[in-house]
């Protein structure tokens, strides 16, 4: 009954794209796909959420619990037992049609907590739409707004700032507001919370539409009243469709425990349909600011017709104008058919969203959105979709996640999850996979191709995942997260890449200690195997370790996102890997920077010569070292530093010396060239780069230096060519940054430490209790603010992270258990104790 919706939007029909008969049998299916992500704050209730879409679609018979540890997406220990989303995890299901199978919903469960940020990066990168849910009760919550700026697409990953130069649109998002079987929820306080609180990327107002109304049966008559557009108490039972006409009243009625809530549908009359005009009128406005259309129907006083306003509510969905709203309460199993209609009448299939970026280091393909070369064969209106587009016939995907399975894949069971953009991914046939720098020497041949459903892992029907698709591959050995895969040896994909997945900065370290000999090689093993499928994992063995100042004895530093970051890394090495390991006590990962206006070197060679093996080596760099310009963000307190890539640029003359024809700043390590002098000075260029990275690891106070561009004016050497002049130039380079950091003055640099954004929601009774603590942790608040008039407060403010480690038992006590609490990085400021 509730497909009303989906029925009435207009179904794109492959006719309509000049596309040869062979390509149209690959890309019929695209009108009807929906590749969906559900983002929400920590405990928002998106998992549960998750569960019912499986429960209402057929593909599981009852829906799993967070509580009880029976979900299907959340299927580390970890998750089952703290009840949140560690990793994202990806399922496929069909809405829509007699038998459910209209549309193909890809839907991606991504966490909420902020140390798992490199999960929603990895998300963000192939989603074509977005679920944003929010509680009834909280409105919009700390990690609301993390999760939201990360589907704007800004360029920023968590607490790395990229250099992005044709940023992706914003993921077109639909709004729910989930527990509204909580005692003090209301649809439209939550509502307004968005508008107010959340952004877009050219700086509106989100600009939430709610299409529902909610219906509400009191406690004391036991009639279901409107919810609008004051709050009543009582429980959540219904909605009335605001958008259908004439307007439809959908009820959930209550069959019992363990059963899914009948569905009654009914036409909307008396007190509710006059409440329900008004909030139709309301609805009407909030789209005539974006439309057109519907403000000359606004101002003419007339009703749209309802093909009217679904055109009009998909379009401003997509163009990021406007966010659909609509009603939950899914722990009740109520709300969850109108938000899947939702998906599929508002939110973009693969044809309506935007090409990925791609990059390239082929003269045939330096756009920033490539082109596929002509052919002779193919009509000239195919060949015009750029490469990355679904209906350019060249393989284009991106390796966006990896996991490890037992019994999958041969070899750590390796398991490589994909976003197809364009083309066709077939397995046994041979790929090429480009990493972020653009090497491209891992040419690996997939055994089979999988997809998620109700939990299990299902090969794929004749082995092909489609344009517009995400799947699984295994048998891939060498792939890594952020990997570009092309078919190999199709000059349409030579040299090209795309923009990867993200990694944030680690700001927390731990020491870890194998107990026994025969642990070592196990955790090592572990690690490598977490690091893979973890990019914001970092791993340091030998001397670092030694160097570390985190006790004696050899050991391995483990740094991540914060304390439940390393918490449930920790946690995987000795419940999945079996690592008798003893844990250190985390430290806080410090950094280093230059001061603003100081600039080391630039003036002259510095010569470095050794005699090695009777063999003398020698080489001489001159070379600058300078501050990044600082982030010009209006909202950063003052002297605070947002984390940036180190950056190695050349000068004319030494590209010149090194003999590299390209113009880009940062060199690239993979170009690739058939002349053998080129590729001997490119050689050159690799060891250039790794001399410069190995010696920004340690800076003038013993920390890794970051924001630092590193200039390279000029570069010599007296050996000849090989693997000696390689050699000499990396030495070169190294040994001309320290010497430069060596005879730094001690205010040519600061120490760096990571500054959180503190979040703590609590009872009225306790909120003294909460200040006095954080002014003592050298916290400085920013604002104290009431939770939708009621009993609760909300504190945000900034401190630095050392001093809220292990805060989360210092809460408990200061607020009798009820007090709750997030932190997010937001800067890195002056360590003033070094």
């Amino acid at each position: 009954m509730l497909r009303a919706l989906l029925s009435r939007l207009p179904r794109l029909h492959p006719r309509h794209f000049h596309l040869s008969k062979t390509h149209l049998s690959t890309t019929s299916h695209l009108p009807f796909l929906r590749n969906v992500g559900i983002f929400a704050h920590v405990d928002a209730g998106k998992t549960t959420l998750t569960e019912n879409f499986l429960d209402v679609s057929d593909v599981v018979s009852n829906p799993g619990m967070v509580d009880s540890g029976t979900t299907v997406t959340d299927f580390l220990p970890a998750e089952r037992e703290r009840g949140i989303t560690i990793q994202s995890a990806c399922i496929s299901f069909g809405w829509g049609g007699p038998d459910k199978s209209d549309t193909k919903i890809n839907l991606i469960d991504t966490p909420g907590h902020v140390d798992f940020s490199v999960e929603i990066s990895r998300s963000v990168a192939v989603l074509d739409g977005a679920v944003l849910v929010v509680d009834g009760v909280e409105g919009v919550q700390a990690q609301t707004e993390t999760v939201w700026n990360a589907m704007q697409r800004m360029g920023v990953a968590g607490n790395l700032r990229e250099e992005v130069d044709a940023p992706l649109n914003p993921i077109p998002c639909v709004g729910c507001v989930n527990k509204l079987d909580r005692v003090g929820s209301n649809f439209y306080s939550a509502v307004s919370t968005l508008n107010k609180k959340l952004k877009r990327q050219n700086t509106t107002a989100a600009n939430a539409i709610p299409i529902q109304m909610p219906l509400i049966k009191c406690e004391l008559t036991n009639e279901v009243v409107a919810g609008y557009p004051e709050p009543v108490e009582g429980e959540f039972v219904g909605v009335v469709d605001l958008v259908s006409d004439p307007m439809r009243m959908i009820v959930w009625e209550d069959q019992g425990k363990g059963k899914r809530p009948g569905l009654k549908v009914g036409e909307v009359e008396g007190f509710i349909g006059e409440r329900a005009e008004e909030a139709r009128m309301e609805m009407i406005e909030m789209l005539a600011e974006v439309d057109e259309e519907i403000e000359e129907h606004y101002l003419e006083e007339t009703v749209p017709p309802q093909s009217t306003i679904i055109k009009s509510l998909r379009n401003s969905t997509i163009n990021n104008k406007a966010m659909p709203v609509v009603a939950a309460a899914a722990l009740k199993r109520k709300g969850i058919e109108p938000i899947l209609d939702s998906i599929c009448s508002f939110l973009p299939s693969p044809l309506d969203v935007q090409s990925p970026s791609v990059h390239s280091s082929s003269p045939e393909t330096s756009s920033k959105r490539v082109k596929k070369k002509k052919s002779s064969k193919k009509s000239k209106k195919e060949s015009d979709y750029p490469l990355g587009h679904p209906l350019n016939s060249s393989l284009l995907a991106l390796a966006f996640k990896v996991v490890h399975v037992k019994g999958r894949g041969g070899g750590d069971g390796r398991v490589v999850f994909a976003r197809v953009f364009s083309g066709e991914l077939e397995s046994r046939k041979t790929l090429k996979a480009i990493n972020a720098e653009g090497s491209d020497d891992k040419v690996e041949r997939p055994s089979a191709l999988l997809e998620l459903k109700g939990g299990k892992m299902t090969m794929l029907e004749d082995g092909v995942a489609r344009c517009g698709e995400v799947c699984a591959i295994v048998g891939l050995k060498k792939v890594e997260t952020g990997d570009t895969l092309v078919l190999s040896g199709d000059p349409a994909t030579r040299g090209v890449r795309l923009n990867g997945v993200s990694a944030p900065k680690p700001v927390l370290t731990v020491k870890l200690e194998a107990r026994g000999s025969e642990d070592e090689k196990k955790l090592e093993d572990a690690l490598r195997i977490l690091c893979v499928e973890d990019p914001s994992l970092k791993v340091e063995t030998g001397d670092a370790a030694d160097e570390s100042g985190m006790g004696g004895g050899s050991g391995i530093l483990l740094s991540g996102l914060g304390e439940l970051h390393v918490e449930v890394v920790c946690d995987r090495l000795i419940r999945e890997f079996n690592c008798d390991v003893k844990v250190g006590e985390p430290a806080v990962a410090l950094k280093e920077a230059l001061t603003v206006g100081t600039v080391l070197g630039g003036e002259e060679l510095i010569n470095f010569e050794r005699e090695i093996a009777g063999n003398r080596i020698q080489a001489a760099v001159n070379l600058r070292l300078e501050l990044i310009s600082a982030d010009s963000d209006s909202d950063n307190m003052e002297g605070q530093t947002i984390l940036a890539d180190n950056s190695i640029v050349l000068t004319d003359e030494a590209k010149s010396w090194l003999q590299l024809d390209f113009d880009s700043e940062i060199i690239d390590e993979g170009d690739e060239e058939e002349d053998e002098h080129n590729a001997v000075e490119n050689k050159c260029a690799t060891a250039l780069i790794s001399g410069i990275k190995g010696a920004l690891q340690r800076g003038p106070k013993g920390n890794e230096l970051t924001n630092v561009r590193c200039t390279v004016l000029e570069v010599s050497t007296e050996n000849g060519y090989g693997d000696d002049q390689a050699g000499a130039i990396r030495a070169a380079a190294n040994f001309a940054i320290q010497k430069l950091l060596k005879n730094s003055s001690s205010s040519d640099a600061v120490v760096l430490e990571p500054q959180m954004t503190l979040t703590v929601n609590v009872h009225n009774d306790y909120i003294g209790n909460v200040l006095s603590d954080f002014t003592t942790r050298g916290g400085v608040i920013s604002e104290v603010y009431s939770v939708n008039d009621s009993e609760k407060q909300v504190m945000v403010g900034k401190v630095p992270l050392k001093s809220i480690l292990g805060y989360s038992t210092k809460l408990r006590s200061l607020t009798a258990g009820s007090g709750v609490f997030a932190a997010e990085y937001c800067a890195h400021s002056e360590h003033r104790n070094v």
